[in-house]
């Protein structure tokens, strides 16, 4: 989900110092200064949750909009927001990532804070109730990037390892266990990590050789490994060589590669797979005709990429207006988002999709009943619509 969220601005220092996943709150060691301005110099970021959707502004403090019911955008209150609000008390963000009905951020120092609804644990705070403002996740020190899928979320560390928590149903927090956790827990014989991000109840993560390992729900192929079964700890994805990037959807995963190509896997049902099809897949299938992608985010059953040039095209499920291109219906390969030229990062959420712009401004499109397009109305749009009040 975006999760790169969706927007792996950090793979580059995934592995340069420690960490700690004791339930208890210690002395944070300083995160590498080279990380940290590695990570800032990504700018904004954006993510898109099921039906909210957060961003970063160049000051590094966090807004968010859209469904509030659980408190997911950290605004004190309960109340949607069709324009972007600001996350509470949240400054020096380096990195978030809206889930189903929550929210997380990364902060310069390495430590983590997470709002909204905690049913499965899943602000990391060891327990309690849901939080309209954000709280600090215990014993998280080292981080650099997290994602977040349904109830779960994940953070990389700048030591190449990777903890998870919230909810373990299916093993989504790859500890070899299916018991919820309140707290960071390590994702076990996961090291040399690049990239981690969350599925709706799966994560996967890159390697530094190029391969990718996922963990957590596999019913529909989604772990890549050529079969169904859940998984608690990581197992290979098949058949994938020089991934750079990944990113879960709802039962969906995708990579790019490093040669700017894309491969997808799992639940193909509305095509977001981008083959042609609607078979699901237990391995990598290539997306059919898309080269040239420097950024991608896997929504609900969509995905969508921005390429080289600047342009942007998503595939899959559209009949609520989520592939941008000015038609409500599915495709099962890319179609262009209509008007974007200037991508820089793309977020795709349950029904709708954001992106930034090479200028610093916010597009969102798909489906908007809770406001989550930021364009001050509620009404759902097929094309991009300019987030109000940002950046």
């Amino acid at each position: 989900m975006s999760r790169r969220c969706t927007l792996s601005l950090f793979a580059a220092v995934a592995f340069l110092s420690a960490s700690c996943d004791s339930h208890s709150n210690p002395t944070q060691p300083p995160v590498d200064q080279a990380a940290v301005q590695l990570a800032a110099a990504g700018a904004s970021i954006i993510s898109a949750g099921e039906n909210h959707s957060c961003a970063i502004r160049a000051n590094k403090s966090a807004v968010c909009w859209g469904k509030n019911g659980d408190g997911q955008l950290g605004d004190g209150t309960g109340a949607n927001r069709s324009t972007p609000v600001q996350v509470v008390g949240l400054t020096n963000v380096i990195a978030i990532a809206a889930g189903r009905f929550h929210t997380c951020a990364i902060l310069m120092n390495g430590t983590a804070r997470c709002w909204g609804s905690n049913s499965s644990g899943q602000l990391g705070n060891g327990g309690g109730g849901p939080s309209r403002i954000p709280v600090v996740v215990n014993g998280l020190s080292g981080a650099v990037a997290v994602s977040s899928g349904a109830y779960h979320s994940c953070a990389l560390l700048n030591n190449g390892t990777a903890r998870c928590w919230g909810f373990n149903f299916y093993g989504g927090l790859g500890n070899g266990s299916t018991t919820n956790s309140n707290v960071p827990v390590a994702v076990i014989g996961l090291t040399n990590v690049t990239d981690v991000e969350a599925g709706w109840f799966h994560s996967c993560a890159v390697k530094t050789d190029g391969t990718v390992r996922c963990w957590g729900r596999g019913t529909s192929g989604e772990l890549g490994n050529g079969g169904t079964s859940n998984r608690t700890t990581p197992v290979a994805v098949s058949n994938l060589t020089g991934a750079s990037d990944v990113d879960g959807g709802g039962s969906h995963t995708c990579a790019t590669r490093t040669d700017g190509t894309v491969r997808c896997w799992g639940n193909n049902q509305t095509g977001q797979l981008g083959n042609g099809g609607t078979a699901n897949s237990l391995i990598p299938v290539a997306v059919t005709g898309l080269t040239g992608v420097t950024a991608l985010a896997a929504g609900g059953a969509h995905t969508c990429a921005v390429k080289s040039n600047g342009a942007e095209r998503c595939w899959g499920s559209g009949t609520l207006g989520q592939l941008g291109n000015g038609a409500i219906a599915s495709h099962s390969t890319s179609v262009p988002v209509s008007g974007i030229t200037t991508g820089s990062r793309i977020a795709a959420g349950g029904n709708h999709s954001c992106t930034i712009l090479a200028n610093g401004s916010a597009r969102c499109w798909g489906y908007n009943g809770s406001g989550q397009l930021g364009n001050g109305t509620l009404s759902s749009r097929s094309t991009p619509a300019v987030v109000m009040n940002y950046p």
